[in-house]
């Protein structure tokens, strides 16, 4: 055989360089997916926040019990409702709260015989941070908000399980279901309202595929705690709106 067959011949047999070129063709895919599952993950921490900080902002409203005109009555002031929206930034961290919207109200569910579900949910008062939109105290001239369910952020809707009444399966003791009719329950909610443009791509500028910034809505709806009748947090406030002529 001659030394060019030869060397021909030991090229083709020569497996050491196999394994390189595999690694080679596989890390641009393997890349790719690691780079999509970080940020899978961050965007899913992300989302979690968020909804801490919806919750977190409902529930701190909510929890006010003095402060109102009378024994018993509770009331919110500028100064108790900007240290609740502060507490966002901490809540979001390591994320930056940096074009975080916010908007805490309250919503009032009472009866109205004018109503075919018998009742309606209207807004007390409203108030935003960093240019969240208010929840209107009248639409189309009415005092009410629609009752809709709809995706997160509506400042416009009430989802319809808190307008209207349910029906719900009870099994009972022999294996037998009985329905029963719950209907909803009076009284004013702390909503809170947020929305947050994630930075997707953050750190990844060099991958044009991942979008830039996905934003995230949560509605967060807390009970109003304070047992004064009516159970309402009166409005003291000097910026949003109050939809009554009264605190």
């Amino acid at each position: 055989m001659s030394g060019r067959r030869m060397a021909r011949a030991s090229f083709l047999e020569d497996e050491r360089a196999i394994s390189a070129v595999e690694f080679a063709l596989i890390l641009p895919i393997a890349l790719m997916l690691y780079l999509g599952l970080v940020v899978l993950a961050l965007g899913q921490r992300a989302s979690q926040k968020l909804d801490l900080v919806a919750h977190s902002l409902s529930d701190l409203a909510a929890q006010q019990l003095d402060g109102g005109a009378a024994s018993g009555q509770a009331g919110m002031t500028e100064t108790t409702i900007q240290s609740i929206f502060s507490a966002a930034a901490t809540l979001l961290a390591p994320y930056s709260a940096t074009g975080l919207k916010m908007t805490i109200s309250e919503v009032t569910i009472s009866a109205d015989s004018t109503q075919a579900s018998g009742y309606k949910a209207s807004v007390n008062w409203s108030i935003a941070q960093n240019s969240g939109e208010l929840r209107p105290c009248t639409i189309g001239g009415a005092a009410m908000l629609n009752a809709a369910d709809v995706r997160p952020v509506d400042p416009n809707s009430m989802p319809t399980s808190y307008t209207a009444a349910k029906t719900v399966s009870l099994t009972n003791a022999d294996g037998s279901t009985t329905s029963v009719t719950v209907a909803p329950t009076v009284g004013s909610i702390i909503v809170a309202d947020v929305i947050y443009p994630y930075q997707a791509a953050r750190g990844f500028a060099r991958f044009s595929w991942l979008p830039a910034t996905v934003t995230l809505a949560r509605t967060s709806y807390s009970p109003v705690r304070n047992t004064y009748s009516p159970n309402h947090i009166q409005y003291y406030m000097t910026t949003g709106t109050n939809c009554s002529a009264s605190p």
